[in-house]
């Protein structure tokens, strides 16, 4: 009977070897397979990070940019306000001072209009005679 198995193992010895080398290979790759699940788990979640980081990012640039634009419009408001002041107040004292022009020289039209030119800016072009 020993004999039997002898001969079966020298027979057969081919299959042994084959059947050895699948199961190391099985064995082999298995864990490989659960190294790389580790390895692909570990780069999902660094990228899941990443991604959080830049939408936190996004976030606070996105409340940065409306915080400036409040800030730009209530400047923009504030300056029209005073644009449509100091241009009434000039306007007030441009007639104040263009009536007092007018009732000093209103006998010298020649000067009046010199004066009024400079009070007003405008450019008056004065007759040849």
């Amino acid at each position: 009977m020993l004999k039997n198995i002898e001969d079966f193992f020298k027979k057969f010895w081919g299959l042994f070897v084959a059947g050895f080398g699948v199961i190391a290979c099985f064995l082999f790759v298995k864990k490989k397979e659960a190294d790389t699940t580790d390895l692909i788990q570990s780069i999902e979640d660094s990228h899941k990070k990443e991604i959080e980081e830049i939408n936190k990012a996004r976030e606070a640039e996105r409340q940065q940019y409306e915080e400036n634009e409040k800030k730009y419009k209530a400047t923009m408001v504030a300056i029209q306000e005073q644009y449509e002041k100091a241009k009434k107040d000039f306007d007030e004292k441009k007639k104040a001072e263009a009536a007092t022009i007018v009732r000093k020289y209103a006998n010298k039209p020649d000067q009046l209009a010199q004066k009024l030119a400079e009070v007003t800016g405008f450019k008056i072009v004065l007759p040849e005679d």
